[in-house]
């Protein structure tokens, strides 16, 4: 395959399909799009997303603000992209896998409004209300993973040996 012809559309992927066929598909994409946008985890993730946001411009230390506020809004910004590459994926190993980085991130966000508690240039409103919304996201979580043990036995390995599947 040469890479700079222009000619070639996704290496070739729905070359050979109908119309009909394109349109279904775009179909099927779309639904599944609508599928990861509305599912409850990703809803609670873009909730604490806004949380997160206004309880980092409340604080009025600007070292603060930056040792606080960017780690705390990175893992906002990585636990939806993770939900949507498992909710999409179908597959119990990917979805285990991000499952263990959105917890890590999700447990980072629950951990700094302990540590957040105790400052005075932030607003506790929202270090409280981000604390509530975490553990909302926390109980979703725990039956977002009930949904991932019940889905099919794949061919998949993995190769580091951390996620094996009873059996």
């Amino acid at each position: 395959m040469n890479w700079d012809d222009e000619d070639d559309n996704d290496f070739g992927f729905g070359d050979e399909l109908t119309p009909e066929e394109n349109e279904e598909l775009d179909r099927q994409m779309r639904e599944e799009d609508k599928r990861r946008r509305n599912h409850p985890m990703t809803q609670q993730a873009e909730e604490i997303y806004r949380v997160v946001t206004a309880l980092v411009e409340s604080i009025t230390d600007e070292m603060e603000r930056e040792m606080f506020g960017s780690t705390m809004l990175d893992s906002c910004m990585i636990i939806p992209a993770k939900l949507a590459g498992a909710i999409g994926s179908g597959s119990w190993l990917l979805s285990m896998q991000n499952a263990a980085i959105i917890r890590s991130h999700a447990e980072y966000i629950l951990t700094g409004t302990s540590g957040l508690k105790y400052e005075s240039n932030v607003d506790q409103r929202y270090v409280q209300m981000l604390r509530e919304e975490m553990l909302k996201f926390q109980s979703l979580f725990v039956e977002w993973v009930k949904e991932i043990q019940q889905m099919e036995d794949e061919e998949y390995v993995d190769e580091w040996g951390l996620f094996l599947r009873k059996g």
